[in-house]
């Protein structure tokens, strides 16, 4: 594998032109188009997907190339380039980080690969795209299109992983859920989706029911549990049942073909800590009802909605102790606040579904979510160029006596007051110890006065 290309075009530098990054993204938005009717058969054929979900993935990804297109701003670039020059700071001077390596997901790949791709180009990259030799014919599509459309010097397709040495120096980008430093999408991690009694039980079954079908239940986030409240169970599992029926039949109406069948379900039937509710040839939906039940671990990739009965807000959050991809919250706000405050997940989202997130990779782990699945800044590394000197830092260091000991005073002096009264605000602790000193000292006034009153009465006597 010969890699040189893109080190030595990495070393001149010329991937942080901005006309270069906006050929690039031109080049490879045209490529695209001229091919979308192969692509789109090569994405049908590889997923069984419908044609409106391809369509969808295709759209979604042509998006995210023209929003990182659009960022591009030749002037503004010069502008921050010359500043130095005309006496002003760069202070947040960026470039490019140098080298991608992209290791794509095997769900929706296309738009997986061109969000990457086209987030890299845009910030001033060489790119390295893995794609291994398989039979599907998307990966042997874009081994044809996107070489023809981009730089061979700054960009390649290889199908087997560089060694070390070589991606020390690439940012990588994976998709995959493997272990790298980078920006790694966790692939493997669950989802889970929690539907309290307080929330629309039935927007609720409608949003995860498509969640957990569409694109062949392999989105990584598609719940893979959904824990429901037991006083909400029934006309919960009764609104999945009446959604789902319509995965009875095909995309324009037909009986689904009877020849894929679900293996998950096939070991689920076998299985007695759960019960199947309703199924077609390739999709079900499951009641899990043993709590120690592995399927409430199981990263589910095919069209099984599993459902699970909790008691209370307190028990779905205790059902849910390692980190997880995302959870659905559909809640009332003042319940959906609790559990999305105390489930540890990447990212929550409360009473809805964001359908075009089934799309593509996972948002890659701890970074903020944006319009796009990547910034442009995450394949950014900081260069600051700073012209004038940092007030007082001078008279610190190198010892103007006068303004050092004053900026010493400053420094010691206490920390502003937060203007709290000390013990005016009565917490629930307090509330509690103040009520049952009440109830105490009640008791015995009246214990007093009651042995008072025998007393005055028996002296009287």
């Amino acid at each position: 594998m010969d890699l040189s290309r893109i080190l030595a075009a990495n070393i001149d530098g010329r991937t942080q032109n901005t006309r270069y990054r906006q050929s690039q993204l031109q080049k490879l938005q045209s490529a695209l188009v001229e091919h979308i009717a192969d692509i789109q058969d090569a994405i049908h054929a590889d997923s069984g997907h419908t044609r409106i979900e391809v369509r969808a993935e295709i759209l979604l990804a042509l998006q995210e190339l023209r929003a990182h297109y659009s960022c591009l701003s030749l002037e503004k670039d010069l502008s921050a380039e010359y500043r130095i020059a005309q006496g002003k700071d760069n202070p947040d001077g960026m470039r490019g980080v140098g080298i991608v390596y992209i290791v794509p997901s095997v769900h929706t790949p296309f738009y997986s690969i061109i969000s990457a791709l086209s987030a890299a180009l845009a910030a001033g990259n060489c790119v390295v795209l893995e794609l291994p030799q398989t039979t599907s014919l998307l990966p042997a599509l874009l081994r044809s299109v996107l070489p023809d459309a981009l730089d061979h010097d700054t960009f390649t397709i290889t199908a087997q992983r560089p060694d070390a040495s070589f991606l020390s120096k690439a940012l990588m980008v994976v998709q995959t859920g493997e272990s790298y430093a980078g920006l790694v999408s966790p692939a493997n991690l669950r989802v889970v989706a929690i539907v309290d009694r307080s929330g629309d039980v039935g927007q609720a079954a409608e949003a995860l029911v498509a969640a957990r079908f569409a694109l062949g239940g392999r989105s990584t986030y598609s719940p893979d549990v959904v824990l429901v409240h037991e006083f909400a169970m029934k006309p919960f599992v009764e609104a999945v049942i009446t959604h789902a029926s319509k995965y009875l039949a095909g995309e324009n109406g037909e009986v689904r073909s009877l020849s894929r069948k679900s293996v998950l379900l096939e070991t689920i039937q076998k299985d007695r800590t759960s019960r199947v509710l309703v199924s077609g040839s390739n999709w079900g939906v499951v009641e899990v009802q043993d709590r120690k039940s592995l399927l409430l671990r199981k990263k589910v990739d095919e069209k099984v909605l599993l459902v699970h009965s909790v008691t209370s807000l307190d028990d779905a959050i205790d059902t849910n102790t390692e980190t997880l991809a995302a959870t659905y919250a559909f809640a009332a706000p003042s319940s959906a606040k609790y559990l999305t405050q105390f489930i540890d997940a990447h990212i929550s989202w409360v009473n809805h579904v964001p359908s075009h997130m089934l799309v593509g990779p996972a948002i890659p782990k701890d970074t903020p979510l944006t319009q796009t699945r990547y910034t442009k800044s995450q394949f950014e590394v900081p260069r600051p160029q700073i012209l004038k000197p940092v007030p007082n830092s001078t008279d610190i260091v190198l010892g103007n006596t006068a303004k050092a000991d004053k900026l010493w005073r400053g420094a010691i002096a206490p920390l502003p007051s937060t203007k709290q009264r000390p013990g005016f605000k009565i917490g629930f602790f307090e509330q509690g110890i103040i009520t049952g000193g009440l109830i105490t000292l009640g008791s015995l006034i009246a214990t007093a006065s009651t042995l008072g009153y025998y007393t005055w009465t028996f002296f009287r006597g």
